[in-house]
């Protein structure tokens, strides 16, 4: 009985041996693929992860690792880091947009600090001056840090002060240094 103690004893001592060093092993974490839409949009010079995105009001903007979209429908603002600051009067930036506003209004797009305080002139996207028209959109325009600050964010906000994002979807963002 006292072998067969001794053995079972030696036997749970091993099987706990053999479970805790199998515990300690490294797990491989299930990481998705980009999208076939990230890798394309991302392939764009000067792409923005639209994944990266600043903002206090999460709840109003949702990103779509799949489609690789970012819906904004009512948040004051949101912003990407710039990969380099622009030198105040010299450093012109071209920034490329695609999407859809399904709204009516639109928004506006400027460099800034991050402070909302020291922007370049906000670009209000449409000939009229403010708002986008509704459908899909792909514009192009170039943007500067014409304050003695630089800037080093790329802001986006409602077409006019106090209003918000009016639901548009983006799909790409580029911000290519001239």
């Amino acid at each position: 009985m006292k072998k067969t103690l001794l053995f079972a004893v030696l036997i749970a001592a091993t099987l706990f041996t053999a479970v805790s060093c199998a515990s300690k092993q490294p797990v491989e974490e299930d990481v998705a693929a980009p999208s076939q839409a990230k890798i394309t949009a991302m392939a764009e010079e000067g792409a923005l992860d639209l994944s990266e995105f600043q903002s206090p009001d999460k709840f109003a903007i949702k990103y779509d690792d799949e489609a690789y979209t970012l819906t904004c429908k009512g948040p004051e603002y949101l912003y990407f880091d710039l990969p380099e600051e622009l030198i105040p009067y010299e450093t012109v930036v071209t920034v490329h947009m695609t999407g859809v506003n399904n709204g009516v209004e639109g928004f506006r797009v400027w460099i800034d600090t991050g402070s909302q305080k020291d922007l370049s002139d906000p670009v209000y996207l449409d000939a009229v001056g403010e708002g986008l028209p509704s459908g899909d959109f792909d514009i192009t325009f170039e943007l500067n840090a014409n304050k003695d600050v630089g800037g080093k964010c790329l802001w986006i906000k409602g077409p006019r002060w106090g209003t918000m994002i009016d639901n548009v979807v983006f799909k790409s963002i580029s911000v290519v240094y001239n």
